[in-house]
């Protein structure tokens, strides 16, 4: 694979969230919120941009990539849709021979009036996408070199979540060949366009304890069902030892879906066995309520 696009996809992959997105995006939560009430007042159409400093932040927290004039010239002949964000399949890399097959189909956002923050994301959606074919490429050359065998990838998108408020975008990752799988979402918020991160919706840490108990409550629960729901957790699994999952990453996965509800993702193999494949949990929002900056988001 080539060394500027692999040093770019591992940029992306070992971002750190930065602290000052979070408390910007709570900031904004609030001054949304005061907004509101001040527009119930005075009748006024809440304002659609947010400030500078927030469009800085959210452009910021999508790697701080340079926006490609070129790449961001070619998206104008994608069609836009509406006036509100929406998502188009962008490019699709494919390879097929009789033992080797490719096809990973690439996303694009259109429609948000932040073109920069726009842009940024669709290169870096691009730029994921390019690494899995090239990565893929790379296996190609080395089954060949060891006298051949059946190797495939499939990648693609989808959108879990498309309301006045929400865009969530799944981008997923499988080997056909060996089972390996791999997801990665971006909640994004629409009417400020800026991107949603875990630790902005919450007012300090204690939301990992509480989301973190409650998974655990649901796979007891599961597990108690049907024996066959079966979690590396503990209640379930006997040996501290062999024990996988206590609580969840600051950074967790996760989506808000269309009912306002918080969704904690975990990859195949993450937290139970491959045949559980990958695994979603819904968070009652009363176990958070309390840990919640605001309702903007979360109902």
């Amino acid at each position: 694979m080539d060394d500027n696009l692999m040093e770019m996809k591992k940029e992306y992959d070992n971002i750190p969230i930065p602290e000052e997105l979070d408390f910007v995006v709570r900031q904004a939560i609030k001054q949304g919120m005061n907004q509101q009430m001040k527009n119930k007042k005075n009748h006024k159409k809440m304002p659609k941009k947010l400030t500078a400093g927030v469009a800085a932040a959210a452009l910021f927290f999508v790697i701080g990539v340079n926006t490609s004039e070129p790449f961001a010239a070619s998206l104008k002949d994608v069609p836009v849709i509406g006036s509100l964000a929406k998502v188009v399949s962008f490019h699709e890399f494919k390879e097929e021979d009789k033992t080797y097959k490719a096809d990973i189909k690439v996303p694009a956002l259109q429609g948000l009036e932040n073109t920069e923050f726009e842009a940024s994301l669709n290169k870096k959606y691009m730029v994921e996408a390019q690494a899995q074919f090239e990565a893929f490429k790379e296996d190609m050359k080395y089954v060949e070199s060891v006298g051949g065998g059946h190797i495939g990838v499939e990648g693609g998108y989808e959108v879990k979540t498309d309301n006045d408020q929400i865009l969530a975008i799944e981008r997923y990752e499988i080997s056909t060949s060996n089972g390996y799988s791999a997801r990665q979402f971006d909640t994004i918020d629409k009417k400020n366009e800026l991107l949603i991160s875990l630790p902005s919706l919450f007012k300090d840490e204690n939301y990992i304890y509480n989301i973190s108990n409650n998974i655990i409550d649901q796979m007891i629960a599961n597990y108690k069902k049907d024996s066959s729901n079966y979690y590396w957790v503990a209640g379930i699994i006997e040996k501290p030892e062999e024990v996988s999952f206590v609580k969840i990453d600051r950074n967790q996965s996760f989506y808000i879906n269309n009912e306002g509800k918080l969704v904690i993702c975990f990859d195949k193999y993450e937290v139970a066995p491959g045949a559980m494949g990958a695994l979603e949990f819904i968070i009652p929002t009363e176990v958070i309520k309390d840990d919640l900056e605001s309702n903007t988001y979360i109902k």
